[in-house]
């Protein structure tokens, strides 16, 4: 009976493990959700230059700024960007941009490196084409990877055998990871979605998508 009771433990201290813990778990995610909202605003109103700024002369008119007032300023301008450019003249500016930056020592090496980086996530479904089961970094040990294409080229020319390129990424930053080349015959492919894998990557597991 003793054994019985020390097993429970204090009635006081469990019940503040218990619900500290639940609130914990409720907390964490919307309290990390409000941070980096107020992050995103905070940075996106930085970009925004004071002459610019409606916020730097609201207090002495109305004696108050409008908070998130620059992010709307800041989204309206993006949109207004992806219309000009959207245009053959604003394409015909862009390509001549384009042109001209990547001349330029270091800094075309830089605008090229972040505009790769955009263009393959804001097209994440194009540049991974299906979400596949290999056997990694060993036998009977499976990871999730991305295949990107069929593997061409010098290793394709010497290998002689049909294989594919596989990205696999790592948790919880799936930006990371390894490019494998791997046997077509060797790769499972499966039916969930880019953002279901990578909602699987991220989590170490945790959120597993329904199969489909």
């Amino acid at each position: 009976m003793a054994d019985a009771n020390k097993k429970k433990g204090n009635p006081i201290t469990n019940f503040i493990k218990r619900y500290f813990f639940t609130g914990l778990l409720i907390s964490a995610p919307i309290g990390a959700t409000i941070y980096i909202t107020i992050f995103i605003v905070e940075f996106i109103a930085g970009l925004v230059p004071d002459r610019f700024n409606p916020n730097g002369l609201l207090p002495e008119i109305i004696g108050y700024k409008i908070p998130g007032l620059e992010l709307v300023i800041a989204f309206l301008s993006f949109i207004l960007i992806g219309l000009i450019f959207s245009t053959l003249f604003g394409k015909a500016i862009l390509g001549y941009f384009d042109n001209l930056i990547t001349r330029i020592p270091l800094a075309g090496n830089v605008y090229k490196a972040i505009k790769q980086i955009t263009e393959t996530f804001s097209n994440t479904d194009a540049a991974y084409q299906k979400v596949v089961l290999i056997e990694y970094p060993r036998k009977d040990i499976y990871a999730i990877g991305f295949m990107t294409g069929e593997t061409k080229g010098e290793i394709k020319e010497r290998q002689k055998i049909e294989m594919v390129n596989v990205f696999v990424p790592t948790t919880p930053n799936p930006t990371s990871g390894f490019l494998l080349f791997i046997p077509k015959d060797d790769i499972v492919e499966l039916d969930m979605s880019v953002e279901d894998a990578i909602k699987l990557v991220v989590s170490a597991g945790m959120v597993v998508p329904p199969r489909k």
